[in-house]
């Protein structure tokens, strides 16, 4: 996990509160595909589209590879 400035904690929370408005329920750094049975590739989608409309980017390549809350955080641009 990589460490965050003051940018970065903001980062943080924005990705969280949109994880949580897409998936419906309370997220944290520990949330993930196998532990939110509501989660499914379609939902990532929609989290990473919803991401964008902030402003915050998730590069092409790497959408394949998420899997969690953290996952999202790390590669969030």
């Amino acid at each position: 996990m990589p460490t965050f400035g003051i940018g970065g904690i903001r980062l943080k929370e924005r990705i969280l509160e949109v994880a949580k408005d897409v998936l419906g329920k309370f997220v944290d750094e520990t949330t993930d595909m196998n532990n939110t049975p509501d989660w499914d590739s379609l939902k990532t989608l929609q989290i990473i589209m919803a991401l964008d409309e902030k402003g915050i980017t998730i590069p092409l390549e790497k959408i394949a590879k998420i899997k969690s809350i953290s996952d999202l955080i790390y590669f969030a641009k």
